[in-house]
């Protein structure tokens, strides 16, 4: 992994923050602060929790002063967090500014509950990321049942509108990609492991959150990962799965199955050369992409989806855990 790979990510990660404040600035009041059950109380909990996770891991990472955890009662309005998230920014910005590619595999220590953590760089840079990606999720679901929808927050609408481009040298290499793709098999099977409790009605209960129900909501994210692989592939755009050919979870994982088998006989095939390299392929308009930014668009799509799973399993009496990309770091 290089600078400018990480560099991409938090680019993405300014981009979408500042949609779903923009969404949040036309929320009241009442709405920011209206209890949930999606965890940290209320929407600006929520909001402010993912600003404190970059916040905190940067005063570790960079060796930056830290003012403890940010509390959301300090911030009155979205324009407070607004401010403050812009300063948080700018600070991100001068710290990547000043890593070299060396640096990324540097270790940090940390105790914590008697327990000693060794963080790789890199890798917990991707991990605040994908922890946003996962909260504002949530935060666009509530936002959207507010009546503010923070519209597509896909990595691949970001890149429709930037103009990124790797050579072999400083791409992502295969090593990289494939640790994120076990980070999504760890957690689609967490996702399905605790779906297994469910009832059938419960599986199809409509629901606010898209895809009509838990069940549409994992047929999709099986989907995504189905048809990605194919249009990568092969160029060749499948018909996409329907929710109504799985009767329950036993089903959907079994095809799952299926699909994470072709996906790594696929990715085997794949060089470090094959994954900088830039495709094309036919959507709404002829599209060019580097292969790696649509891989990694699949597994950050995944943990989008997975948390609105997560936030329906929860309301169903059963979590599936943790899903952070540093918990399945500590278990692998």
């Amino acid at each position: 992994m290089k600078v400018e790979d990480i560099k991409l990510y938090y680019a993405y990660n300014e981009w979408a923050n500042k949609r779903i404040l923009d969404a949040a600035q036309r929320a009241t009041f009442e709405q920011l602060t209206k209890p949930n059950a999606f965890g940290w109380g209320d929407l600006r909990g929520a909001l402010v929790h993912i600003l404190d996770a970059e916040y905190g891991w940067f005063s570790f990472l960079f060796g930056r002063e830290d003012e403890g955890i940010l509390d959301p009662e300090s911030f009155s309005d979205i324009a407070a967090l607004r401010a403050r998230w812009e300063r948080q920014n700018e600070i991100t910005r001068q710290c990547l500014d000043r890593l070299t590619d060396d640096e990324l595999n540097r270790i940090h220590t940390r105790q914590r509950d008697g327990r000693q953590y060794d963080w790789v760089l890199c890798q917990v840079l991707v991990h605040v990321v994908n922890h946003g990606t996962q909260h504002r999720a949530e935060a666009a679901a509530l936002l959207t049942g507010f009546g503010h929808s923070p519209g597509d927050m896909d990595l691949t609408l970001f890149l429709n509108s930037q103009d990124f481009r790797t050579s072999p040298t400083d791409a992502m290499n295969r090593q990289d990609i494939e640790l994120l793709f076990r980070y999504n098999d760890w957690a689609n099977d967490r996702i399905l492991d605790t779906a297994e409790a469910l009832t059938a009605e419960q599986l199809t209960t409509p629901n606010d959150l898209g895809w009509g129900s838990l069940r549409g909501a994992l047929v999709h994210l099986l989907d995504a990962e189905y048809v990605w692989r194919n249009l990568l592939k092969d160029g060749e755009h499948v018909e996409w799965l329907q929710p109504e050919d799985f009767p329950d979870v036993a089903s959907i994982r079994a095809r799952w199955h299926v699909e994470r088998e072709a996906f790594w006989r696929y990715f085997e095939r794949l060089s470090d050369e094959d994954l900088s390299a830039t495709i094309s392929y036919e959507g709404d308009v002829t599209r060019h992409r580097v292969l790696w930014h649509c891989l990694a668009h699949v597994v950050n799509h995944g943990t989008q989806h997975r948390a609105e799973c997560a936030a329906l399993l929860t309301g169903f009496g059963h979590s599936p855990g943790n899903l952070d990309f540093t918990v399945f770091l500590l278990e692998d």
